[in-house]
């Protein structure tokens, strides 16, 4: 008794599958040219010798510090962190002095990437040209000193002819009924404090 069955008997579906286990035994070889196009595409997706070196900047590693060292740096990067704020601070804000006329404002905004700075307000009819604000040190410090009468007044900057910003330094702002804000500030009359 033969256990193979007859080829005519099988369903197409049996012989389709006898014919590809067929398949499966013989020998299967690459191209010559895969390992050519394979070491290609390996070397094109390598990356650049700055993206290496970037790399390796990134990559963590111990560094042995001498405890002396280590006093060192974290004084220095504690000196830094309390006095760098506190001088920014002081150049960002408004210096105020007073005068018959009243009292003479420092206007600063900090906008590194703006072409001009214009200072414009309730004080000036809002007018969008305003007060040019100067970088005189090509740092992004936008400075103005403006005499102003004492009061409350608003005010804006507009960056690059067109974009209104508020004051991000000012404590106080108010809705300008259109959507943006207005920076508020307070000059106190005489004898006010």
């Amino acid at each position: 008794m033969s256990n193979e069955r007859d080829p005519a008997a099988e369903s197409p579906e049996e012989a389709r599958v006898r014919e590809l286990l067929g398949t499966l035994r013989e020998d299967v070889r690459a191209p010559a040219e895969l390992r050519t196009s394979v070491m290609r595409e390996i070397a094109s997706g390598r990356p650049s010798q700055a993206a290496r070196l970037v790399q390796w900047a990134l990559r963590p590693r111990m560094v042995p510090i001498s405890p002396a060292f280590g006093g060192l740096a974290v004084a220095a990067v504690a000196a830094l962190i309390v006095l760098w704020p506190a001088s920014r601070a002081a150049e960002e804000q408004a210096a105020v002095v007073d005068t018959a006329a009243g009292v003479v404002t420092r206007f600063v905004l900090m906008a590194p990437g703006a072409e001009s700075v214009h200072l414009t307000g309730d004080f000036i009819s809002w007018n969008r040209e305003g007060i040019a604000l100067e970088d005189l040190r090509g740092t992004g410090i936008w400075t103005a000193d403006v005499t102003l009468p004492p009061g409350v007044h608003q005010y804006t900057f507009v960056l690059n002819g067109s974009e209104w910003t508020p004051d991000p330094s000012a404590a106080l702002q108010v809705d300008d009924g259109f959507g943006q804000l207005n920076s508020i500030l307070v000059i106190p009359g005489e004898g006010e404090a």
